[in-house]
């Protein structure tokens, strides 16, 4: 890695660090305090519906972000045509989620989800206004910026949900929390933005990004749809409390992990981007991405299977047990599921976001037949969860062996980079285990076992002297000493 790009993506990574950081510490705290005040049944409701949001968000980007941050030289025109092109579909698929409102309250039973789903969606609005905003300060790599946004909005957002719920709005909270986020995020982000879209729209930009547009977008409805199946499944098929215990225990783990994956991939595509001409400087790169998202994302979820009942029952009480068991199990699919958005990031750089595509109807189909057998066996939610893993570990094989015969990035170059943290890792699970069980009360349990996991984990680390610590080390004097 040359020291001009090094620098770029040493000084990327920090900032970006502090964003996702920053977000995932305000998401915990406030989900915390939330999850003590609100019931099950809330979460679950909100579970429900993050499905129609979430998809309809990914067919207002239609992948264009993603093609605007590729294209080297974009123009005004280009910009301001997305722009216009989101805003518009915002607005329909605003207006479609609104009359379908009674029809999706019905089909699960809970007459409150019109009146809520109708509040809840004006979020897709507020967050399609600042896309482009948010793209250009991507492709600029302005993560200081991007920090600041985030990090005022969700912790003004949630400031206010804490509020409402302290005055008994119950799920009202929750709404407030989301609808909140998007506006305060989308306004911050024109303030910051320095752009405004000129009075042009060519229809023409449109077409230039939709083949590789299309297949983002294919992938994008298809693990949009899949990732958030589960909540509608389970809310289906039992209650909005098994929803919310499910909902809860994915909080959990994501937070890790999408604070991982979140920082790492942020910073990957525009810089993997700006090389795609130098494959073997490519797959170099590509590789130490590989390694310094394992040296962080092994350790943060062996730990959370390790703690995850004292966790929470230590901070969010006994009327959260049922979720212990669902959050153990997803967390060792957080622990992989980082290094797939990696891989996706790599296959869209070459060019090659058809591959993401195909691969995606493949697994989605494996998917699809599990669930259906669990669920017309008549098993449990916990049969569901292990479907998950299976269907995630499945996704990395099938990307590793692809990634192999389309970038030369092979599978045993994967698992020589993952190897020594996994197995660094398992051996600090087993010393943390150990403290779990000598040890009473919840909050002791969980603090010393932590311990133990660090203590082993960095100890080893030192003493073979691991490339990534070494290099955190060394990065971490030079801001604290400001010697760059």
């Amino acid at each position: 890695m040359s020291d001009n790009l090094k620098s770029k993506t040493e000084k990327a990574l920090i900032w970006s660090f502090f964003d996702k950081f920053g977000q995932q510490i305000l998401y915990f705290v406030s989900g915390v305090v939330l999850a003590n005040i609100l019931m099950p049944s809330d979460y679950g409701k909100m579970g429900l519906l993050a499905l129609f949001t979430a998809l309809s968000n990914i067919l207002i980007d239609s992948g264009f972000g993603s093609a605007l941050i590729r294209k080297r030289g974009a123009t005004e025109t280009d910009y301001a045509t997305v722009f216009y092109f989101n805003m518009i579909l915002s607005a329909v698929f605003y207006a479609i989620l609104f009359f379908c409102a009674p029809l999706i309250a019905s089909f699960f039973g809970i007459g409150q989800l019109t009146e809520i789903s109708r509040v809840l969606f004006l979020a897709i609005v507020f967050q399609a206004f600042g896309l482009i905003q948010q793209t250009r300060m991507f492709k600029e790599i302005k993560f200081t910026y991007l920090a600041r946004i985030n990090n005022i909005s969700l912790g003004v957002a949630s400031a206010a949900a804490i509020w409402v719920a302290m005055e008994g709005a119950g799920v009202w909270a929750l709404v407030v929390q989301a609808v909140g986020m998007a506006a305060i995020k989308s306004t911050l982000l024109w303030y910051y933005g320095n752009w405004k879209p000129s009075a042009s729209f060519r229809f023409s930009s449109l077409r230039e990004f939709a083949g590789y547009s299309s297949n983002l977008l294919g992938t994008g409805i298809l693990n949009t749809v899949f990732n958030n199946i589960y909540p509608m499944i389970i809310g289906k098929s039992f209650s909005a409390s098994a929803v919310g215990f499910y909902t809860q225990a994915y909080k959990f783990q994501d937070i890790p992990s999408a604070l991982i994956g979140n920082i790492f991939r942020s910073v990957a595509f525009p810089v993997l981007s700006s090389i795609n001409n130098d494959q073997e400087r490519l797959l170099r790169v590509f590789g130490k991405y590989i390694r310094t998202t394992a040296f962080f994302i092994f350790p943060i979820m062996g730990a959370m299977i390790v703690v995850a009942e004292p966790l929470i029952l230590s901070l969010i009480t006994e009327k959260w047990k049922e979720s212990v068991p669902i959050l153990r199990v997803l967390s060792i699919a957080g622990s992989f599921s980082p290094f797939i958005i990696l891989y996706y990031d790599l296959f869209n750089t070459v060019g090659r976001s058809d591959i993401n595509f195909k691969m995606e109807i493949g697994k989605k189909i494996f998917l699809v037949a599990g669930i259906g057998y669990i669920i017309c066996t008549g098993q449990g939610i916990m049969p569901l969860i292990w479907l998950w893993v299976a269907y995630t570990l499945l996704s990395l094989c099938t990307t590793c062996m692809i990634s192999a015969a389309k970038t030369g990035y092979r599978i045993r170059d994967f698992i020589a980079d993952i190897m020594p943290y996994l197995l660094l890792t398992l051996a600090s699970m087993g010393g943390a285990a150990l403290c779990l069980l000598i040890t009473g009360g919840e909050w002791i349990r969980l603090l010393s076992s932590l311990a133990v996991f660090g203590i082993i984990y960095i100890g080893i680390a030192s003493l073979l002297k691991m490339e990534i610590l070494i290099e955190c080390r060394s990065l971490l004097i030079r801001k604290l000493t400001g010697h760059e």
